[in-house]
């Protein structure tokens, strides 16, 4: 067991690679048909206890390691306050495991079907694709990382998420590397071949789907990436000439809506109607802004985003509603409060979640603003059905350096245009801000640790996707025809 207990958590280890920047989408060839492997050794017992007790040592191990390489780019954050280095190695090694709690549920689906190799490989799919759903939802959600992200490695690949949203991406995904499983004898070349056949049909479905894109040559969109380092903004003292280079890189092109972003003005702007005033007089004519700033509201902080307009008003606002665990609230206040580490992270007081998510109307159109890692759940971009023209996404990568974490991040925004058809503008303080077209494909970008402006006519949105017409219904159909379909075979056969 010891052994098994090794492989899987080496192929664990190596999935990461399968995300961005290294995109090494053939691993998966090896990943899974080698965990199938692992796990067809591990699970032989009559027992059900024993079954439980190696799928949790093979699984276990995979998943562990998964994502202690996957998330180790959020203890990044955690170099900019001495006092948080225990959180910071707390973090490291305890997420991975809270994680692997969360997902534990989804194993039991692995020990009931583990019989026939047809239901191996469903119940293997289904477990994984579950589980990611699971950890995507529970409490407040922590969906990075999904398998289903190894299709950013080509456009077209990409394309599906138009339909089935990343959770129903990751089954096919885990179906189609599993076609190695089934070579080995004649009688299971249908199935080899039929598994085969899903990675070549979505890469199909996804060249015919992408157009050229339609634009609104009317109306110019901004998105300024100023490369303000963490430890800049931490000092202070500094706030003019924060400013001053915003303006001067807004300045260079003209735009109809300029896109700054997350908390990227050092002072509270509902109070300095002044420093509005100064900046619009250096922006050209007719210019909205959009613009991440704090907002103090019955005695509360929030984490918002302002819409300003020539008038040197706040015309819209929107303030976010989800919230970063232990880095923007205190969760389970009332327990954790009295830990003064904890106190160091979020401060005194955090901030507060916003009422609802709502849409802002531009005078270019209507946006739906998410703020930093809000733009990972899919569910929440536009639950209200709400006729969006564009997504704006607005952040502040500069807490986790040059680690992979900001490729992340940019890759979850040209998922969440795909899954709705909308253009999206992402801008970063600092990682990778970019212009990305309703097919998820990137038509301008500012890389990584660099400074800039881009400009570019707004895209047309496309015609509604089945994904945001219908959600996540699809993949729930999907598992109750899976799991009837494996408890079909198992009634009729008995265990091999």
């Amino acid at each position: 067991m010891f052994k098994l207990f090794i492989i899987s958590s080496f192929l664990g280890s190596i999935s990461i690679l399968l995300q961005a920047p290294w995109n090494l989408f053939y691993l998966i060839f090896l990943i899974f048909p080698g965990l199938y492997l692992a796990l067809d050794h591990g699970i032989k017992f009559k027992s059900f206890p024993k079954n439980f007790l190696s799928t949790i040592i093979i699984l276990g191990g995979f998943f562990y390691f998964y994502f202690l390489f996957g998330f180790s780019w959020i203890v990044s954050a955690f170099d900019y306050r001495s006092e948080m280095e225990i959180f910071k190695y707390l973090t490291l090694f305890g997420l991975p495991f809270l994680m692997l709690i969360f997902i534990l549920p989804s194993f039991v689906i692995l020990i009931i079907f583990w019989d026939k190799k047809i239901n191996k490989v469903l119940s293997m799919a289904l477990c994984i694709s579950i589980g990611e759903f699971i950890r995507g939802n529970i409490f407040t959600g922590f969906s990075w990382n999904n398998f289903s992200h190894a299709f950013v490695v080509n456009d077209s690949l990409m394309q599906i998420f138009s339909v089935t949203g990343q959770y129903l991406a990751t089954f096919l995904l885990v179906l189609t590397a599993q076609f190695i499983i089934f070579l080995w004898k004649k009688n299971d070349i249908f199935f080899a071949l039929t598994l085969f056949l899903i990675l070549p049909s979505i890469f199909l479905y996804g060249l015919t789907r992408i157009k050229d894109n339609q634009f609104d040559t009317d109306n110019i969109v901004g998105v300024v990436q100023p490369n303000i380092s963490q430890s800049e903004k931490l000092e202070g003292n500094n706030e003019n000439k924060i400013i001053i280079d915003l303006i001067d890189l807004s300045s260079r092109e003209h735009a109809d809506l300029l896109i700054w972003p997350e908390s990227t003005v050092p002072v509270l702007l509902q109070y300095n109607p002044d420093i509005i005033e100064s900046i619009f007089e250096e922006l050209p004519d007719q210019t909205e802004l959009l613009v991440g700033n704090i907002t103090y509201l019955d005695n509360k902080f929030h984490n918002s985003a302002l819409l300003l307009d020539q008038n040197n008003k706040i015309k819209d606002v929107y303030h976010k509603i989800h919230l970063v665990p232990f880095g923007e609230y205190i969760p389970l206040k009332e327990l954790f409060s009295n830990f003064t580490f904890l106190k160091n992270v979020t401060g005194e007081i955090g901030f507060e979640k916003g009422l609802e998510i709502k849409s802002i109307s531009t005078n270019i159109g209507t946006a739906r603003v998410v703020i930093c890692y809000e733009i990972i759940f899919p569910e929440e971009i536009n639950p209200k059905k709400d006729k969006l023209d564009f997504l704006i996404n607005i952040t502040n990568d500069a807490w986790f350096g040059k680690s992979s974490g900001p490729y992340q991040h940019f890759t979850a925004t040209r998922f969440r245009a795909i899954e709705q058809g909308l253009p999206a503008f992402r801008s970063a303080n600092t990682g990778i801000s970019g212009i990305i077209d309703p097919y998820g494909r990137v038509i301008n970008k500012i890389n990584l640790d660099v400074s800039g402006a881009i400009f570019s006519p707004l895209p047309k949105k496309i015609k509604e996707t089945c994904y945001s017409k219908v959600g996540d219904l699809l993949f729930f159909g999907v598992i109750i025809i899976t799991l009837l379909i494996m408890f079909f075979v198992k009634k009729k056969k008995k265990y091999e």
